[in-house]
């Protein structure tokens, strides 16, 4: 699990069955150990046949199941879950910590990570949304940050989808200081 934001998490499978386990974690900035306000959950869970805790265990935490294929089933797919999880997790970061997860936290969840970022901020664009979850991963790994994009992986179907839904700026390298 790689901490993304204040109260804003990304994750792998393991980090998802993790949060609907029930264990607390800080929240900031109070400082408090309460379990996920939310988990956003873009594979199927479980992922085999397994014994596994279908649902989360904790009655405060609240589960959004959006299993997607990574890369999509189409245009739509990846929209219809930013079009419910965004909300979601907007909603239950006012209360806490919240996880975004996909099987291996380098696609599905990176990109509606990138999503949450351009939300929380209108001058930032895609690109840099991406590179921002990837500079925050490879800091909880503790990689050199200009190695960390190896970290994540996402499809060219999300990417599209987030530069029509949120492209405003040319990057700030790019934009001349006479337009600032």
């Amino acid at each position: 699990m790689w901490k993304i934001r204040e109260r804003l998490y990304l994750g792998n499978y393991w980090s998802g069955e993790q949060a609907l386990l029930g264990p607390g974690i800080p929240v900031e900035p109070e400082g408090i150990t309460r379990p996920f306000a939310g988990v956003v959950s873009l594979c199927p869970v479980p992922l085999e046949n397994t014994d596994a805790i279908i649902g989360p265990i904790n009655p405060e935490t609240e589960w959004l199941h959006l299993p997607i294929a990574d890369g999509g089933s189409g245009d739509g797919e990846f929209e219809a879950a930013c079009d419910l999880a965004l909300p979601f997790i907007s909603r239950t970061r006012q209360r806490g910590n919240v996880l975004v997860h996909c099987t291996a936290g380098m696609s599905r969840s990176v990109s509606l990570m990138a999503a949450v970022l351009c939300e929380d901020d209108a001058e930032l664009n895609v690109a840099e949304a991406y590179l921002q979850v990837a500079r925050a991963k490879g800091r909880a790994l503790g990689l050199d940050p200009d190695d960390a994009e190896i970290l994540i992986a996402p499809a060219w179907e999300f990417r599209l989808h987030l530069r029509r839904r949120f492209e405003r700026l040319p990057p700030r390298s790019e934009r001349s200081a006479t337009h600032e």
